[in-house]
């Protein structure tokens, strides 16, 4: 079979998988997550405005700023889990799939992407001009927190994406019509991710890598019944692209050092080829070793 895990990661949803409640459960996530965002940077951005406002946290261009935005994604996980637990009665636990080996699935994945990323810091370093953006000794100060806070914001992705909308439309469609339970999460998933201002002509580029992203994410997902696979190079991918090297613009307020490039530079297409190439070497390494 070539999903093996599809079954057991779609069960959970079975029972109330009716397509008009997993459209009302998304718009409500969507809603309930955007309510509490706000009031979460708005209420962040009064506290400490002496060392940070909303918009430097909404655009993440300091480290604090990025501590913050990190850490808002917490409501997008009640989100979630408070509309599955109403709406499908069903615990927010059962979005992750088979947990007997959630933990395995997501170390395994996580040290394939991070010996790619290596190699791929490598050639950076070789290829690229980088500028340091912030002193060694300060990003390290602040890496205990944005590590397990990474965890949080990749992890509630998951939830969303890989969790509740491919289960959901897994379960109502079943296993071949991929367009529902694959296609559809992810071009959500890469829509979302769209930002004209600061992606400009590449935006269409951003957005084919981005569901590339989302199209392996959901395909390891289902082979493996559960989100540990794709969370783990979820997380080594925002590792890398946060953390260690950044393009010029939003998110940028954490990383190590600049590529000097933003997002809608022409000479930034290059990258973006790269990164689709890289997702598609882990992605293969990761079956060698899973299958």
């Amino acid at each position: 079979m070539a999903y093996p895990g599809f079954e057991t990661h779609t069960a959970p949803a079975a029972a109330r998988a009716e397509l008009w409640r997993t459209a009302l459960g998304a718009v409500l996530i969507l809603l309930v997550y955007a309510g509490l965002a706000v009031g979460f940077i708005a209420g962040a951005g009064w506290l400490l405005s002496d060392e940070v406002t909303a918009n430097q946290i909404a655009a993440g261009s300091t480290p604090l700023a990025v501590v913050i935005l990190l850490a808002h994604f917490a409501v997008m996980v009640i989100a979630v889990a408070v509309v599955t637990r109403l709406l499908h009665r069903r615990g927010a636990l059962t979005l992750m799939g088979d947990r007997t080996h959630l933990l395995r699935d997501f170390l395994r994945m996580a040290g394939i992407a991070a010996a790619m990323a290596a190699l791929a810091t490598v050639f950076i370093l070789l290829t690229q001009e980088i500028t340091m953006e912030i002193a060694p000794g300060r990003w390290l100060l602040f890496l205990p927190l944005a590590l397990p806070l990474l965890l949080l914001q990749t992890g509630a992705e998951e939830l969303v994406f890989r969790g509740y909308l491919q289960q959901q439309l897994g379960a109502r469609f079943g296993v071949g019509v991929r367009a529902a339970w694959m296609v559809c999460p992810a071009l959500i998933f890469a829509v979302l991710h769209v930002d004209p201002a600061s992606q400009g002509q590449n935006l269409w580029l951003v957005v084919l890598v981005i569901t590339l992203f989302a199209l392996l994410t959901a395909d390891i997902t289902a082979r493996t019944g559960s989100i540990g696979a794709a969370w783990g190079l979820h997380f080594v991918n925002n590792v890398q692209a946060l953390l260690i090297f950044s393009l010029e613009g939003p998110l940028s307020g954490l990383s190590l050092a600049s590529l000097g490039l933003s997002a809608a530079s022409p000479a930034a297409l290059p990258l973006f080829a790269a990164d689709a190439a890289v997702l598609l070497i882990v992605y293969g390494l990761w079956r060698r070793v899973h299958d």
